[in-house]
């Protein structure tokens, strides 16, 4: 009976995800709010451009001064990708998923107050120098969250603890 209940508990748990998507760790996580970052400067970058608001120089210093850890995250990013798709659909995903963060910044306005507020935050973040955790500072700050197809690990966990109470008390009855 508790192989039959964990089973279900385990298929529900399955069935919300898309194919293909596994949870995502703190490490994941961590490494998509930062490629999101990455994402928002360079978006901001091309906007602002459009209206006369230069900021390569500082979105360059941020790539330049984090290139190590850019270089570390977009690797931890495709092999959660590969491991979940294999290599050609997993590069695709990961292409997917970096078009989508990049996309979500498309519609935001652009103006001289937004492109300040994206020059300042690319200065600060070329300041943090290839760390991880200054940058997730930033994106805190920022409020980034981006959204991570599968869901947290965590949030998954939870979710599985209480399907699995449920369903262990309705099989009980």
């Amino acid at each position: 009976m508790r192989k039959v209940v964990g089973a279900a508990v385990a298929v529900a748990m399955l069935a919300g995800a898309p194919a293909g998507a596994a949870c995502w760790s703190p490490e994941q996580t961590a490494a998509a709010r930062i490629r999101d970052l990455q994402s928002q400067l360079m978006v901001s970058t091309l906007k602002c451009q459009v209206i006369h608001v230069d900021l390569t120089k500082e979105y360059n210093a941020f790539v330049g001064g984090n290139r190590t850890v850019i270089g570390t995250i977009n690797t931890r990013l495709k092999t959660f990708f590969i491991r979940g798709e294999g290599p050609v659909g997993g590069q695709s995903a990961y292409d997917r998923f970096t078009t989508s963060l990049a996309n979500a910044y498309g519609a935001s306005k652009t103006n001289s107050t937004t492109c300040e507020e994206a020059r300042a935050l690319a200065t600060e973040a070329a300041m943090m120098a290839n760390s991880e955790e200054g940058l997730l500072l930033l994106a805190d700050r920022a409020g980034i969250a981006p959204r991570l197809p599968g869901g947290r690990c965590e949030t998954m966990a939870s979710a599985g603890a209480s399907a699995g109470t449920s369903a262990v008390v309705t099989a009980a009855k």
